[in-house]
């Protein structure tokens, strides 16, 4: 595991592979400038390279190779830190592969741009004191393990399991991912082993390292935590969440002293010498669900506890591979039976598909305009048990999503009676749509103080409505609204009485009793409200030679509400200042909550020093002014391609040998290492065959006529590739007589 923790990482990718690139500024802090610096020397180094005879190049080839290495550290780092702006300082395809023809023996430590397809694990580490967390995404490859890095968005949609073809930027095993992926399939498919409903088939293993004290926890003091029939347990809280339908069974097995020493991040490699120690102990095709408690491990930890999101990983054991989830947690968490139930709850509620109770801020404002990010506090939400340590009921969407609760989904007038979502009843939660978008829901749902575990929280919780708000960036987190927000904190933000939408033509009157919840929701006249647009570009990298120009598509898009005006927007490019600008349109008209695109076409001036430039483009009305923002890198020439093919003179008699040669060229000098495909057209059928130049630059393709070959004209055609250059050559022709 990467050492501390950070939020999700935000991306988008790039290239003509990518379609936008969202608005942002590049950051003046972090890693971003030192990349952006390396670029340029790289660039620097390339350029000399291009005009040192082949016998000269050894020293600057020596000196390209240690910028390269240092820029992979430093692209690598700062794809971890910032991969939004880590992509939009990568190469494109085409340099990159004019690169690695000079700098041949330093082409791994390139980025690539490609896809990959495989099953996705995601994982979440949660922080000792549930206030800091990682989340961490890999895929199995036929290329290797890939750590993925997806924005907060596309992150929040993905559980392990999932098959996904990802796009994106790779350097080394970090992978900057373009967006979710092309959901192919799952894993879980065809098997119901790991479905959140019925028996939860638990085996917790306690394990220790060699050389440390066996651990004083007792295997029966853990069994009451997890499947303890009275009082709390994960059984029971699973029990009491579902009405009856899903409830944790299993056993507890330990403690097992592990095989060697093992340090805190390496816990995939802990559960896996967990499996072994209890491999003869153990059944493992009686469990879908596997709880590693750990004690005696070294290296600064940070975390309480570890799991899948979902199923997804592989067990491999002496009965067999089983797709299960796993849970890693600290023994020293289960000192008491009550925070060992918190733990386990929260990291059981990440081992069924779900990721953290969050909360979602709008400073003095209840909820913000549609496609507003607000502020998330990730573990904010006190009232769920997979937010900051409690033993709440999972929300509403938590509990829809895991088939658990009764809800109904609301687009229009009507008035509801909610139970709480504690009783088995006709109608426990509400999913109301916020005006006219169907991406953007009001969950609304009552709590009581029914029961061994919600009777825990603040007594505020019970005195009206708890809402939370769902949108595309939501995923399988949830987002409490604080409908207080004139109060600190959202322990009190509740929503009893009316409430108006300021942004849509939605308003809700909660009317809360002893027993159930009254809602009216009203969907009236949508008003205007006037919101800042949205300014990105396409490609995010382009890579031209000076006095040459890059083409981008500007993408602007009007976020005002439905039922205002179109507004004409003048867009322009500050960045870089003094290179010629063209626009084929430089006004927009957009309808609300839609886009258009214009056409920028950005000239390097000649003479313009190899390096990536910023780039951006604005789009102005009469009250707001925004921009968005991309890269070019302006790249040395390479000296151009040639190529000439030369064949046998006609006539070719049958039963006879003859070779076609390709001779290539890169400037003067004869170009080794060119792919050259041919292409042998015959009266009746057509051959290729792909062959590599010599250090002569000659590729030769040689075959022959049997005596029944048909008769007639022969001709063939090449095409080179080197680099990012392609070129072709006069075909040759011959008569078969």
């Amino acid at each position: 595991m990467r050492k501390g923790f950070r939020k999700t990482l935000v991306i988008s990718l790039f290239f003509s592979l990518l379609t936008v690139m969202t608005a942002q500024e590049p950051s003046p802090h972090g890693r971003g400038p030192e990349v952006r610096n390396l670029n340029g020397k790289l660039l620097e180094a390339f350029e000399r390279l291009q005009n040192l005879p082949d016998n000269a190049k050894a020293s600057e080839r020596s000196h390209a190779a240690r910028v390269i290495a240092e820029r992979a550290e430093a692209l690598e780092a700062l794809i971890k830190e910032d991969p939004r702006e880590a992509v939009s300082l990568a190469f494109s395809s085409d340099l990159l592969a004019d690169l690695k023809l000079e700098v041949p023996d330093s082409a791994e430590q390139l980025e690539s741009v490609g896809e990959w397809l495989g099953p996705v694990n995601a994982t979440v580490a949660d922080g000792e004191d549930l206030t800091s967390h990682q989340t961490l995404f890999s895929m199995s490859t036929s290329d290797g393990d890939l750590n993925l890095n997806f924005a907060e968005e596309d992150a929040a949609q993905i559980e392990s399991g999932e098959v996904r073809r990802i796009k994106g930027v790779r350097v080394r095993s970090e992978v900057a991912a373009m967006d979710s992926g092309e959901f192919t399939g799952s894993m879980l498919a065809t098997s119901t082993s790991c479905s959140p409903i019925g028996a939860q088939r638990s085996i917790v293993l306690m394990v220790y390292m060699p050389g440390t004290p066996t651990p004083t926890n007792t295997p029966a003091a853990v069994h009451d935590i997890f499947f303890s029939p009275t009082g709390r347990s994960v059984s029971e809280f699973w029990r009491e969440n579902s009405h009856g339908l899903t409830w944790a069974e299993g056993d507890v097995k330990g403690w097992y002293e592990l095989d060697t020493a093992y340090t805190c991040d390496n816990y995939q490699a802990i559960r896996d010498a967990a499996v072994r120690a209890a491999d003869a102990d153990v059944d493992f095709s009686k469990y879908n669900r596997v709880f590693v408690i750990i004690a005696g491990m070294t290296g600064d930890c940070g975390w309480a506890g570890i799991a899948n999101v979902g199923c997804g990983s592989t067990i491999n054991s002496k009965d067999g591979s089983f797709t299960m989830s796993t849970a890693w947690m600290k023994a020293a968490s289960f000192g008491n039976r009550d925070q060992g139930v918190k733990l386990s709850i929260h990291e059981g509620g990440h081992s069924l598909g779900l990721s953290h109770a969050s909360t979602r801020g709008f400073g003095a404002e209840i909820l913000g305009a549609p496609n507003a990010a607000g502020t998330l506090g990730e573990y904010g939400d006190k009232f769920s048990a997979m937010g900051y340590w409690n033993f709440g009921h999972y929300a509403a969407p938590h509990k829809a999503k895991l088939g658990w609760i009764n809800y109904q989904t609301v687009t229009s007038n009507g008035s509801f009676s909610v139970q709480p979502t504690e009783y088995t009843a006709s109608l426990q939660a509400l999913k109301i749509q916020r005006g006219s978008d169907p991406s953007q829901f009001l969950w609304v749902e009552f709590r009581d103080n029914y029961g061994v575990f919600d009777s825990s929280l603040n007594a505020n919780v019970f005195n009206g409505a708890l809402v939370h708000y769902q949108d595309v960036t939501t995923g399988n987190k949830t987002h409490l609204l604080d409908y207080t927000p004139e109060t600190t904190g959202f322990d009190d933000g509740m929503l009893g009485g009316e409430w108006t939408d300021p942004y849509t033509n939605l308003s809700l009157d909660v009317i809360p009793s002893a027993s159930a919840l009254g809602v009216n929701v009203a969907y009236g006249p949508t008003p205007c409200v006037q919101n800042n647009p949205t300014v990105s570009l396409s490609p995010a990298n382009p890579t031209v030679n000076a006095g040459n120009a890059a083409i981008f598509s500007v993408f602007v898009k009007n976020n005002d509400s439905g039922s205002c005006a179109p507004r004409e927007f003048n867009v322009s490019s500050l960045l870089p200042d003094t290179w010629p600008t063209i626009f084929d349109t430089n006004f927009l008209t957009i309808a609300p909550s839609s886009s258009k695109s214009a056409s920028m076409t950005k000239t390097a001036p000649s003479g313009t020093p190899a390096a990536t430039y910023a780039v951006n483009a604005v789009a102005t009305n009469a009250t707001k002014t925004v921009q968005g923002s991309a890269n070019l890198t302006v790249a040395p020439p390479v000296q151009p391609i040639t190529m000439t093919l030369s064949g046998p003179t006609s006539p070719v008699k049958t039963n006879s040998s003859v070779s076609v040669t390709a001779v290539v060229k890169q400037g003067t000098a004869f170009a080794a290492g060119a792919s050259v495909l041919m292409t042998l057209k015959e009266p009746n059928d057509t051959t290729t065959k792909t062959i590599t130049t010599d250090s002569s630059g000659k590729a030769i393709w040689s075959f022959k006529f049997n005596p029944k070959a048909v008769k007639g004209t022969y001709t063939v055609t090449a095409q080179a590739t080197l680099g990012s250059q392609t070129t072709t050559a006069t075909p040759v022709t011959f008569t078969l007589q």
